[in-house]
């Protein structure tokens, strides 16, 4: 069915070329920059979906443009699925607009409005979680291609595509241009024949004070002491990806009524036995290690659901700890307040990228669980990987797990250096990305 959306975006970015003669008949909206008017630009992500570590990019994103943009009149808009969600997140002066997982029809309407296109997610061409996703993001560079219009991927991933979904991405995507994140993303980008250059994530420089002020609060209300040790276990289901559609599996749902396995509409999450049983080893595997290190240093277990996705995953996990714990889950906390718990860590056990990523600020020692490329590549980027970084179908997880835990409890001083080098460095990158997109901007519109 993916192949089948593809197809439909296919015409809908043909249909885009005619929004200009269209909207000269009331038929449409169409935006067609003219000098001296402010600058609309559209920053199209997966905003909405209480996931942590893409409302964080979003959010310092529009911070760095903001500042990069000075005096030029523009005006920064961000795609959500839920407007209520992100309250608070942003400037005055930035929008919100609202789209739904049924992307087709809202991302033209979007595009044909705006003068630029940004793609803001990290995902942008991987299908690790989703093929529609790369979907979403093709159709919203086709359509500005198609109307001339300049578009950006900043700071993407780009796994290897094969198949249809190379050839779409091909093909929509010739005109834009990336600022990839890793070498990997860049040699993935130019197979497509695609054009762009090496970055770095948007999140490195997300700020919360407030967020560590209330973490404190609320961790000494779930009965931490103030003074142990605070490890953070931040867990997915590495085998619930990628979602798919099913019409069969969306019949059945309305017949059982059972929507356990639903993610949203006609898509479901994979699903068999080998892949519950895979999940339960890694879940044992996570829990036995955190039991036994709190039980080490006597710290205090923090249980994080970085996307309200994972608050499920964070139940069952909980019911497998036997330390002092708290749990806390992007469902109910925000984007701010997320960050701060992770920064009053001490230690973090992860599977989520971007807890690491947000976590850095205060050179948190990491050990990672992957299943997520980003991952692996900021882990080798700051030379952790070796000792640090194990996949989550690895043979004797749970031993690995624990004999990282304790050397980087060893060698945390080490780490911390390690990782505020890493920092400065990403930051830098972030800085330079900023003032390329302004040049960018003005060679499109000069």
């Amino acid at each position: 069915m993916d192949k089948i959306l593809a197809l439909i975006v296919r015409f809908v970015v043909w249909l885009s070329g005619f929004a200009k003669p269209l909207s000269r008949l009331g038929l449409c909206r169409y935006e067609e920059y003219t000098p001296g008017q402010p600058l609309k630009i559209l920053l199209v992500g997966y905003n909405g979906a209480r996931n942590t570590g893409a409302d964080a990019r979003v959010v310092a994103l529009t911070q760095q443009l903001e500042q990069a943009l000075g005096t030029r009149e523009a005006e920064l808009t961000v795609m959500t699925l839920d407007m209520e969600s992100m309250k608070g997140y942003f400037t005055e002066s930035v929008r919100l607009l609202h789209f739904t997982t049924v992307f087709v029809c809202s991302l033209l309407r979007a595009c044909s409005s705006h003068h630029v296109a940004i793609l803001c997610e990290g995902s942008t061409l991987t299908p690790t979680f989703a093929e529609a996703l790369c979907v979403f993001f093709c159709e919203a560079a086709g359509i500005m291609r198609r109307q001339h219009k300049p578009c950006i991927a900043y700071g993407s991933e780009v796994g290897q595509l094969n198949g249809w979904l190379a050839r779409l991405s091909s093909d929509l995507c010739s005109d834009t241009y990336f600022i990839v994140r890793t070498e990997e993303s860049m040699r993935n980008l130019q197979a497509l024949g695609l054009k762009g250059h090496i970055g770095t994530d948007t999140a490195w420089t997300f700020q919360t004070t407030e967020g560590v002020d209330w973490a404190r609060q609320r961790l000494m209300e779930a009965g931490w002491d103030g003074q142990q040790p605070l490890m953070g276990v931040a867990p997915l289901n590495p085998y619930c990806w990628p979602v798919r559609p099913s019409l069969w599996r969306w019949l059945k749902t309305q017949v059982t009524r059972d929507f356990s396995r639903q993610y949203d509409k006609l898509y479901f999450f994979s699903d068999s036995k080998e892949r519950r049983e895979q999940f339960e080893r890694y879940l044992s595997a996570m829990a036995a290690a955190a039991n036994h290190y709190s039980q080490e240093h006597n710290s205090f277990v923090v249980i994080l659901g970085m996307e309200k996705l994972d608050a499920g995953v964070c139940e069952l996990l909980e019911q497998r700890i036997v330390a002092p714990h708290a749990v806390f889950t992007s469902k109910t906390c925000n984007v701010f307040q997320m960050t701060g718990l992770l920064r009053l860590l001490n230690i973090l056990l992860t599977s989520r990228y971007h807890a690491s990523v947000l976590s850095m600020e205060h050179a948190i020692p990491i050990v990672a669980v992957s299943i997520d490329a980003r991952l692996n590549g900021v882990m080798r980027e700051v030379g952790l990987a070796a000792d640090y970084l194990h996949q989550a179908g690895d043979a004797d997880l749970e031993e690995k797990i624990k004999t990282s835990l304790q050397k980087a409890c060893e060698h945390e001083q080490e780490i911390k250096s390690t990782l505020q080098h890493h920092l400065s460095i990403y930051k830098e990158h972030t800085m330079a990305m900023s003032r390329f997109f302004v040049t960018w901007l003005n060679e499109k519109f000069s």
